[in-house]
Order: structure tokens, then C-alpha cells, then sequence
């Protein structure tokens, strides 16, 4: 059944590789956690690990003002730092819901006349 081009910038094989790619729920995720890796495994609980506050990523960007070197950073810049990685984390994910486009609609089966006869 041929299917209607989302992104005009993709050839025919590229388009119908993607819409596999999405189809298939658990590589969908997995690529998804691989990219979001040092995101979402900051401060993020882990079965068989004990529990530490400290590895958050905002707390790390924080930390830096400690560390030699970087004693004269702002809050300001920090913040902007922080703003940074979360800008940077909503155009990964935007990517996500763009792909996500990729899912056939399944078109219901339309019955001509009445089924009962």
C-alpha cells in the first residue's frame, strides 16, 4: 500500500525504513534511551545502586563553581548552561514526536452492504 511522503527531503527507502523504524516499539525506545543517556541517567534511581542526590545533572552544573578554573562562574551563566542542555533535550525529543508522524494510520475496513446477508 503505497503511503504518502511526510518528509519531502526523503527518498521512497528512506521514508519506508522510517515508518519500520517506528512501528517497532522497543527499538523506538532503546534508540531513544541511547541518545537521552546522560539526561535521563542523571539522578535517575537504579535498581541494585544505592541512591545519590549528587549525580543530577543540574547539581553537576552547579558543582563546576567549586572546581579549579571555573571559581568565577555565575549563577547567571550556570543558569544559562542548565537552559542550554534543557533546550537541547526538547529538540531531541521534538525529533522523537516528528518520527513519530512516520505511524500508518491503519484505514478501517469498510464493508460495502449489509454484513448480515
Amino acid at each position: 500500500m503505497p503511503t504518502i511522503k511526510i518528509k519531502n527531503y526523503l527518498n521512497e527507502q528512506e521514508h519506508q525504513e522510517i515508518i519500520k523504524f517506528v512501528q517497532n516499539k522497543v527499538l523506538f525506545e532503546a534508540v531513544r534511551k541511547v541518545l537521552m543517556e546522560l539526561v535521563y541517567q542523571q539522578g535517575v534511581l537504579k535498581e541494585g545502586e544505592p541512591a545519590n542526590a549528587m549525580t543530577n545533572y543540574a547539581f553537576a552544573l552547579a558543582a563546576r563553581k567549586k572546581l579549579p578554573g571555573f571559581t568565577g562562574l555565575t549563577n547567571e551563566q550556570i543558569g544559562a548552561d542548565l537552559c542550554s542542555v534543557w533546550e537541547g533535550t526538547n529538540m531531541v525529543e521534538g525529533g522523537f514526536k516528528e518520527l513519530e508522524k512516520f505511524k500508518e494510520i491503519e484505514k478501517p475496513n469498510k464493508l460495502k452492504g449489509n454484513p448480515g446477508r
